[in-house]
């Protein structure tokens, strides 16, 4: 069992991948009682969503989402869901951290929302809703080790993801192929490996180089360039300025797709 809401009147329905992974029916129960067969219009493993669609017989109430970018540190949230199958269950905290970088399993999230609202299993793919109702984050994990540590999906991502999914049903994963660290300089970001047959290899990016500028904006962090990374779209041809033995060169590469693999 685990959570989800609801976002279109017409049964279009938000929950995370790891609850509907695997399985060959799916039931979504509503607070009426009511229960409907539903169906995957699309899921994303890496990101953890997925959007499901049920077909009820009138408009279905609805939640809105609000902006996980302009919630603050210490502002009071609400977590809904459905704990050790508890259903419609209710706890408050506040948002503890943003932008948390954490490794669930085998994926890795890099800008989680933390809080202190109380998370269980069951609690996954439930919203993280803020003073005025709007969702600002998907209830996603807890830190079995500790006592209110959970992590939620920012709304920012889910709007992308959710638009991405209902249109194609899969979500676009840019990427350049390649490992990399900080400088030892602060100035642009070291390559340390490169993914072969990826569009970094395809333009002689080799271990070593230093990236100075990704499309025309200077470089850091490695933060920065994987931002940078997750802005663009596959396809599109992006200038890159790399250092290599002192010497600096501009390339055009062209951002892939690889759902599997990461910058």
């Amino acid at each position: 069992m685990g959570s989800g809401f609801i976002v279109s009147e017409d049964g279009y329905i938000v929950t995370n991948h790891h609850v509907i992974d695997g399985a060959s029916q799916i039931q979504v129960t509503l607070a009426t009682d009511k229960s409907y067969p539903a169906r995957v219009v699309g899921a994303d493993r890496e990101l953890d969503l997925a959007v499901l669609k049920i077909n009820p017989a009138g408009k279905l109430p609805t939640l809105q989402f609000g902006s996980s970018e302009k919630i603050e540190v210490g502002d009071w949230v609400i977590a809904i869901g459905n704990p050790y199958g508890l259903d419609h269950t209710v706890t408050v905290g506040v948002i503890s951290a943003k932008g948390r970088p954490v490794n669930i399993e085998d994926r890795r999230f890099r800008n989680l929302l933390q809080t202190d609202a109380s998370i269980n299993p069951g609690n996954s793919g439930g919203p993280l809703i803020n003073l005025n109702g709007e969702v600002v984050g998907v209830n996603t994990a807890v830190n079995a080790k500790a006592q209110g540590i959970g992590f939620a999906i920012p709304s920012s991502t889910v709007v992308s993801v959710y638009n991405q999914l209902i249109t194609k049903g899969t979500v676009a994963h840019p990427y350049i192929g390649v490992s990399i660290q900080p400088s030892r300089d602060q100035r642009g970001v070291a390559v340390s490996g490169v993914v072969p047959d990826s569009p970094a290899m395809a333009v002689g990016l080799k271990p070593g180089d230093i990236i100075l500028k990704f499309d025309g904006k200077d470089l850091t962090t490695p933060q920065e360039l994987t931002d940078a990374v997750n802005r663009t779209q596959p396809g599109q041809k992006v200038p890159l300025v790399v250092v290599r033995a002192g010497q600096s060169k501009e390339v055009q590469v062209i951002i892939g797709d690889k759902s599997a693999r990461r910058i």
